[in-house]
């Protein structure tokens, strides 16, 4: 028995990669090879989009919430299914993106074979808890990360895609970066540049 009722792709048609066409693809394959499945496809239109569309999805029964991007929009889309508190939503993602660590350290075996073989693998999520009187809960696929980490990222998506532009933009936030203290429980304090919680091996 399928461990889900029907597939949503949720795709960004303004991706890095061809979001649409491997969106489309996808659709047709699960159409041909298992046609009794329900498959929607449902594009963003901004930022944060990906996550309202998968709250929305993962609301009713089990659904098979298919982020097609990058591990941005992923974590949209997984930070929206668990805001719905469905436990029964699955998600996976087709890498169309910049950045595809979370497809390349854990897939094994191509998509379209899993979701007709109904194989799925249940892992553990990251969560971060920030703020005092009304704190704000957020969900990572992946890895957090707090200073330099961050820091680099930001701009990367302020400076643009490609090789020479990411590298200059690396370099510009390595410049200007200020390492941090942390003050630990026993009232001590550390200075860190960086500290990366990992749910994966890359």
């Amino acid at each position: 028995m399928q461990p889900f009722d029907r597939v949503v792709l949720i795709f960004n048609p303004n991706s890095t990669g061809n979001a649409s066409g491997l969106a489309a693809e996808l659709s047709d394959e699960l159409a041909r090879r298992q046609p009794d499945l329900s498959v929607m496809l449902q594009q963003t239109k901004h930022a944060g989009h990906a996550h309202d569309l998968a709250r929305d999805a993962a609301l009713t029964g089990s659904p098979l919430l298919v982020s097609v991007s990058g591990d941005g929009g992923y974590n949209e889309v997984v930070n929206g299914a668990m805001q719905s508190g469905n436990d029964a939503v699955v998600c996976a993602v087709l890498p169309a993106g910049n950045a595809n660590d979370h497809r390349r350290a854990t897939r094994e075996q191509p998509l379209a074979d899993a979701i007709v073989t109904g194989s799925v693998t249940r892992i553990d999520l990251l969560r971060l808890t920030v703020g005092g009187s009304s704190p704000t809960t957020t969900y990572a696929h992946s890895y957090i990360g707090l200073g330099l980490t961050p820091a680099v990222a930001v701009d990367l998506q302020k400076g643009g895609k490609g090789s020479v532009k990411e590298a200059l933009t690396a370099m510009r936030a390595f410049a200007h970066f200020r390492p941090f203290e942390i003050q630990l429980e026993n009232g001590s304090r550390q200075r860190f540049d960086s500290i990366v919680f990992a749910n994966i091996s890359e």
